[in-house]
């Protein structure tokens, strides 16, 4: 890239990949190892909400199964035999990364199966081509696959809808009819930058033994927003996110682009 007097180069990272993009125009300002295809972890379920929230009516209600709690992770308390709204589920979905959730947003839209081809179907139209999903929620499985530049282009989609947008900036809520007890389960973002870094706007944290820690933010300034994401860091998801918005904020519109995200296939 092009530096100019007073932008400094990108930092130094230990993530094995990132990249850092204009969310409008989608000029990418920065990246490394862009395309390195690596584990996504539950930044997966975005592309899960890319997929299904055109196709799920968020009033409808949805009746949980056993198959639904099956999972392990982190789970909002999904109960076999209750009824839930689709809005709810997304809420426990995006929220806490309630895999529970994902698995139940998967069955309401015909099954797993279904669900997972729906995805890959979402990725090929938005580009992402080196983009694999095996799993509605993001656990650790044989071959599913992302890359920071393929996040990049799933999120900026899935950020065209006021739904989504709404869903992925919501800093708590609560989920009714939880688990053993039955009782309401107050739900707060695992995206801490909400709450850390001034104009964030979402969008979605992930973390296995395999995919590490993962990210996909949002952020705007001044009439600019940054989306950022970044794959395969051991420590310091947070520290390296705010480091990544204060230098794209930096150099946006002032450097050379490396680079664009390209737009969905018609």
């Amino acid at each position: 890239m092009n530096l100019v007097e007073g932008i400094a180069p990108p930092p130094e990272t230990a993530a094995s990949s990132y990249l850092i993009a204009d969310l409008t125009t989608g000029q990418v300002l920065a990246a490394k190892n862009a395309h390195l295809k690596l584990a996504p972890a539950s930044t997966i379920k975005t592309l899960l909400a890319l997929a299904l929230l055109p196709r799920l009516k968020p009033k409808s209600i949805y009746q949980a199964r056993a198959s639904d709690e099956n999972v392990i992770g982190d789970r909002a308390g999904v109960y076999p035999g209750r009824k839930y709204t689709i809005q709810s589920l997304w809420v426990a979905t995006l929220l806490p990364s309630g895999n529970d959730a994902a698995l139940a947003l998967a069955h309401a839209a015909g099954g797993f199966k279904k669900t997972v081809a729906l995805m890959n179907q979402t990725a090929r139209r938005v580009q992402a081509v080196d983009t694999v999903a095996r799993t509605p929620h993001g656990l650790d499985s044989p071959g599913q696959v992302s890359t920071a530049y393929d996040l990049a282009l799933i999120a900026r989609a899935a950020m065209k809808r006021s739904d989504f947008r709404a869903y992925v900036s919501t800093k708590k809520s609560v989920f009714p009819n939880s688990g053993l007890k039955n009782e309401p389960l107050k739900l707060n973002n695992q995206n801490k930058m909400l709450t850390s870094y001034s104009g964030t706007i979402g969008i979605k944290t992930g973390y296995t033994t395999q995919a590490r820690n993962t990210y996909i933010g949002a952020a705007t300034r001044d009439g600019h927003t940054i989306i950022i994401t970044l794959m395969h860091l051991t420590y310091g998801r947070d520290a390296l996110a705010k480091q990544l918005f204060d230098w794209g904020f930096k150099a946006d519109g002032k450097v050379k682009p490396v680079g664009v995200l390209v737009a969905p296939l018609k």
